[in-house]
């Protein structure tokens, strides 16, 4: 499965292709950048209630919001509307960042300028931008993590200290910019235990590799550590997941209560009622994280499938009463304010808001290529089948792990999970272009494929 010119050969042009993009990289970091700015600036600043939480910055752990966009905040000038021009540049930065690292995964030209593009796009929608006017966190979690996959793509290309250095750098705020991305973090250590074990038989892989996973579990048990010293937040959301989620099922209530959840002594079940129990409030900062993750692990039926109805749209019957939807893949919150940049049409197909269509779509489409060529695949299906696997779990664990602004906390596994899937979606497509590449072209450049 290999193809003309030797794996020696094509794997030095693949990781060679950097020098090529150095030309053209300036002038889009003007164009995403200056794409961010005509999107926001001008506009004014949306301040919720919790806003006020993101200015105070707090490097102990004792605060509500972890520190990473309060220190963000700290050092800009201008109040709101100089964060709303500081989190537009970091955003166009950051997307600059992904879409060179795309394309220079690519030994096909034209493909890799595609897909590069088209992640350039994605960071241009609405869906995206509109996050830069909201002094909240989410714009720069979009922002740190799509550089810390870009800082991902270049490791897993060239191996090295410097990209190594790269990942952990960006890992740091990315851990403290939203305690819900806990989980995907512990996911992200075990990924990154896994390819350190696969790097053992790339020669100078394995050292970079090993020393990331290390940092990585580091800082991930140190994050850990720091969340424990404020848990208001998760007792809030744990209390209204039982007044919503458990109270209204009467087997799942008597389920938690047979394994030790208590009930308020009025019989009364909502969430004011909840919080001022003494009794409850005991078990909720003691064993109901435990309790809950029992009920989860021992009931995979309703952690798999109850989500779906907030992860997808559904098209309502004319005999239901008009209600606001949940779509977890395709978030139509809009927590800020932003003009649309690129085409209308464009914008609907990477990330239209509320409709989840393209998406489902899309993750067919994946999978069945991915089945149709699986004789035919290479090592970087690793990196985006993880990456898109890594945000369906985000996904899941953020539904778990709240019930109130659902779109929100899903908007960043949103992104990931588009990113990965134009990933994938070009590798596959650029494997099928290979082979008559280098029938017509001896030398050609081709990706080293596995089997």
């Amino acid at each position: 499965m290999t193809g003309t010119g030797g794996p020696q050969r094509r794997a030095a042009s693949w990781a060679g292709s950097w020098a090529g993009l150095r030309p053209w990289a300036p002038w889009l970091a003007v164009v995403l950048v200056a794409g961010r700015l005509l999107a926001v600036v001008g506009l004014r600043p949306y301040v919720y209630v919790d806003s006020g939480e993101y200015l105070v910055l707090d490097l102990t752990g004792r605060s509500r919001r972890p520190w990473a966009t309060p220190l963000l905040y700290e050092l800009v000038p201008g109040q709101h509307r100089g964060e709303v021009v500081a989190q537009a540049l970091v955003g166009g930065l950051a997307w600059t960042a992904l879409a060179v690292a795309v394309a220079a995964w690519f030994p096909v030209r034209r493909v890799g300028l595609a897909a590069a593009a088209t992640v350039a796009a994605l960071g241009l929608t609405t869906s995206v931008t509109n996050w830069d006017t909201a002094i909240l966190s989410e714009s720069l979690a979009l922002s740190l993590t799509v550089a810390l996959v870009a800082a991902w793509l270049q490791l897993v290309r060239r191996p090295g200290w410097w990209a190594a250095a790269a990942v952990v750098a960006l890992t740091l705020p990315w851990l403290f910019v939203r305690q819900s991305l806990l989980p995907t973090a512990w996911l992200v250590v075990a990924v990154a235990v896994g390819a350190a074990v696969l790097a053992r038989r790339r020669a100078g892989a394995w050292r970079p590799m090993a020393a990331t996973a290390a940092a990585l579990l580091v800082l991930t048990v140190l994050a850990s550590w720091s969340y424990t010293r404020n848990q208001e937040v998760v007792r809030t959301n744990l209390t209204v997941i039982v007044a919503n989620r458990v109270v209204p099922d009467a087997e799942r209530l008597a389920w938690f209560r047979d394994h030790g959840m208590p009930v308020p002594a009025s019989g009364a079940l909502d969430v004011t009622s909840l919080t001022e129990d003494p009794a409850f409030s005991r078990w909720v900062a003691g064993e109901g994280r435990r309790t809950y993750l029992t009920y989860l692990a021992s009931h995979p039926w309703y952690t798999l499938t109850e989500p779906l109805d907030d992860l997808v749209g559904v098209r309502r019957s004319y005999g239901d009463e008009p209600a606001p939807q949940v779509t977890m893949l395709s978030p139509a919150d809009g927590y800020g304010m932003a003009r649309p940049v690129i085409p209308e049409v464009l914008e609907a197909v990477l990330f239209g808001p509320g409709a989840t269509g393209t998406v489902v779509a899309a993750l067919a489409l994946a999978l069945g290529a991915s089945v149709a060529r699986y004789r035919h695949r290479d090592r970087r299906w690793a990196v985006s089948l993880a990456l898109i696997g890594l945000s369906l779990a985000a996904l899941l664990t953020g539904w778990h792990g709240a019930t109130p602004e659902l779109g929100r906390l899903a908007i960043v596994a949103a992104v990931a999970l588009r990113i990965g899937l134009i990933l994938h979606l070009a590798v596959v497509v650029e494997g099928a272009l290979l082979p008559r590449r280098e029938a017509g072209a001896p030398g050609g450049a081709a990706y080293p494929r596995a089997g």
